[in-house]
């Protein structure tokens, strides 16, 4: 399978969860450390995947680890921004 069928992948996972869960509001909400959870939660069910060789599920797992961990840099970076703009209005 190629790399961008991979990135294409985690894309569509990407929408499927702000179609489900709202979006940029939604991810803001949610503290880093609730990222990191969830992270944990999805790869732990990806490796009871892979232990009962269900190599399609542990795949969708992973997709939807690597979609997670895209949300949590996503509000990160859009977090940092508002922080950056907030000290140069300060200044």
């Amino acid at each position: 399978m190629s790399y961008r069928k991979v990135l294409d992948d985690i894309d569509s996972e990407r929408e499927r969860q702000d179609d489900k869960w709202g979006g940029d509001d939604h991810d803001d909400n949610l503290s880093q450390e609730f990222f990191i959870q969830l992270i944990k939660d999805y790869a732990g069910w990806a490796r009871v995947m892979l232990g009962m060789d269900n190599v399609q599920k542990y795949r969708r797992r992973m997709i939807q680890v690597a979609a997670l961990a895209t949300a949590a840099v996503e509000s990160l970076d859009r977090r940092v921004a508002v922080a950056q703009n907030l000290l140069t209005e300060e200044v």
